[in-house]
């Protein structure tokens, strides 16, 4: 048994000093090579169907994304809705766009870590996870004041040793206390792109899920 212990302490200690040797900003590269950053690139239309559970209810939001000339699709049980994202005119075009840009997040949040400008990233060692209470590195993710549709949000994530995300908390307008905290899961490798289909809270009762994901 203190075999055991010493060998997890011996883990951990490696894995602080690998993180300790890396900026936040390298960590946060080597978190987007994980997930495929090097391959967006290559994408050129980009499906996926955005679900919400809470407890036994489901809605959901199915996105046809032209990433090439950046026109954006949705579709609802209640409407279809096309627009081109840098001719937004309308209330309507832009409530749209608040909506994928939400859903885009969760889908390939990895990759906003490096596209991001206006925020600021910073890591720690020895961060204990909030749902499996594991000691982790987290990085944190803090906007600015200023930009976007939700200005000053911060995200913490939390990383295993192969800078892949196993869990992150959401907090609203930079708040102390996180606004949301789900895992990172079921991930499927999409033509180069690595995606976490599966997004649960603590007591499982509400879920984030991604189906028809297809990359082309």
């Amino acid at each position: 048994m203190k075999k055991i212990f010493l060998l997890q302490a011996v883990l951990l200690s490696s894995l602080a000093t690998m993180y300790a040797q890396n900026s936040a900003s390298d960590i946060a590269q080597r978190v987007a090579d994980a997930y495929g950053f090097a391959n967006f690139k290559n994408a050129k239309f980009i499906t996926f169907t955005f679900n919400v559970k809470r407890d036994t209810t489901v809605t959901f939001r199915s996105w046809n994304w032209n990433v090439a000339d950046n026109i954006i699709t949705m579709t609802t049980q209640k409407e279809t809705v096309t627009y081109k994202r840098d001719t937004i005119q309308s209330a309507a075009s832009k409530s749209v766009d608040q909506k994928f840009i939400n859903d885009q997040y969760w889908l390939i949040f990895p990759f906003h870590l490096i596209w991001d400008s206006g925020s600021t990233l910073t890591t720690k060692a020895a961060q204990i996870s909030p749902i499996s209470k594991k000691e982790q590195t987290m990085l944190t993710i803090q906007y600015n004041n200023k930009d976007g549709y939700t200005p000053g949000d911060a995200y913490d994530l939390y990383l295993d040793a192969n800078f892949m995300i196993t869990e992150w908390s959401y907090r609203r307008g930079g708040a102390e206390k996180p606004s949301l905290s789900t895992t990172w899961q079921d991930n499927i490798l999409v033509n180069g792109l690595t995606i976490a289909t599966n997004h649960v809270n603590a007591d499982g009762k509400f879920s984030i899920y991604f189906n028809d994901v297809t990359v082309k």
